[in-house]
């Protein structure tokens, strides 16, 4: 496990391993500045001195795989688990000012007025926070990288009408181009076209054999599993099909919403680099790796000079986000004899907060997610943990922390 750095003035340095770590602390020279991941600060001015480190970010919609690479071994890797409950609670937020405008029936409608939503270029709440939380990450992560390499679109639309055109040395001379075949599997919705399994593995079948002339065009290829491949050859059955096309209507570039706001803000920390898809996924099996967020992260980091750097997951954290607090006020419904009832009604308990980081009985550190009416502090649960304990049972490590990283192997 390696130890993160940064300078008396806060800018990242390259890191050093543990036992430097506890040197520089048992002798004065750094402090403790973040327990996870775990940095120190120098206590003198360095000269600053650092390598080049490549950062590549797999953006997805509901998780985020990140990997920074330099001087040959991965320095930081993780996932980025992001929230998924903005748009139900825009949708309760919704429905309570519907019912509110309604008893105020004597107050004219304002819903118009909200000049925000009608902005030009203005991102729903929901995808404007997916796009916040991998900036917001990638902002704390305490190495000096120079280069950042993000998997923009998985199929490159240019490439399908000429195979031929850029990029073949991504491609084994014995396969079907990855590009083209994944663009297959996509518009087929991942799905075998003759028996409808999906979850299994999948196979681009040529309709006119490549022996009779058949090409390799889009038109040309059927997504069918293996089974039904093997029959498909074998003679068992024959498919009536004359060619799908349509790919460029389901999918256009695949470009998701708020891309553009990622790399717009992260070309002020680093230059940033388009890849796609099919070639980190080809490169990915040239190596014989497994597919997995981080092992995705790690060739597209090292897609650029095709260097191959030895996987481990010694550097791993995973990370999820948590809102900082509430607009809620009181309970959707009321109480028989009390009325409404405020939601949050413990909102600190001897000091502790909702939010705040503390290590339970020494052991576990864990997240202040509520507070009981019973004096105690709630927990997530997890087995073979406490999911409450008592406050004099926790000692606060950081407060009202709206990232929690969690170091995982």
């Amino acid at each position: 496990m390696l130890v993160y750095v940064i300078n008396k003035n806060g800018k990242p340095l390259m890191p050093c391993k543990s036992a430097k770590a506890r040197k520089l602390l048992r002798d004065g020279k750094a402090k403790i500045v973040n327990r996870c991941p775990f940095t120190i600060q120098l206590q003198w001015f360095c000269e600053e001195n650092v390598q080049a480190v490549t950062l590549g970010i797999d953006k997805g919609s509901h998780q985020t795989g990140l990997c920074s690479v330099g001087f040959g071994q991965i320095l930081f890797s993780g996932i980025i688990n992001h929230r998924t409950d903005i748009k139900d609670k825009m949708t309760a937020r919704r429905g309570n000012r519907c019912q509110r405008r309604s008893r105020k029936w004597y107050r004219p409608k304002r819903f118009l007025n909200r000049a925000a939503s009608k902005r030009s270029g203005r991102l729903p709440p929901s995808i404007f926070a997916n796009a916040n939380e991998v900036i917001r990450v990638v902002g704390k992560i305490p190495l000096p990288i120079s280069r950042i390499n993000a998997e923009d679109v998985q199929v490159d639309i240019a490439r399908l009408n000429n195979p031929n055109l850029t990029g073949t040395s991504y491609q084994q001379s014995n396969r079907l181009d990855e590009n083209l075949r994944i663009a297959t599997l996509m518009r087929d919705k991942y799905q075998c076209v003759s028996c409808g399994k999906k979850n299994v593995q999948l196979q681009a079948h040529h309709i006119v054999h490549q022996c009779q002339g058949g090409k390799d065009t889009i038109k040309n290829l059927i997504t069918l599993c293996q089974q039904c491949h093997k029959k498909v050859h074998s003679g068992q059955f024959t498919l009536d099909v004359d060619g799908i096309s349509g790919l460029k209507d389901q999918i256009a570039q695949r470009t998701m919403q708020g891309k553009s706001l990622i790399y717009q803000t992260l070309e002020a920390v680093a230059p940033v680099f388009k890849v796609f898809g099919y070639q980190t996924a080809s490169f990915r099996k040239s190596l014989g790796l497994p597919k997995d967020h981080d092992v995705e992260d790690r060739s597209v980091a090292t897609l650029d000079k095709r260097t191959v750097v030895p996987y481990h997951r010694d550097n791993f954290y995973t990370m999820k986000f948590r809102p900082r607090q509430t607009r809620r006020r009181y309970h959707d419904l009321p109480q028989k004899g009390k009325g409404r009832v405020p939601y949050q009604v413990n909102a600190e308990l001897n000091g502790f907060r909702k939010g705040d980081i503390v290590r339970v009985k020494d052991k576990w550190t864990k997240q202040i997610n509520s507070i009981y009416s019973n004096a105690r502090l709630a927990f997530a649960r997890v087995k073979g943990e406490p999911g409450s304990a008592t406050p004099k049972d926790c000692q606060l490590l950081l407060r009202g922390q709206t990232i929690v990283w969690n170091y995982s192997v």
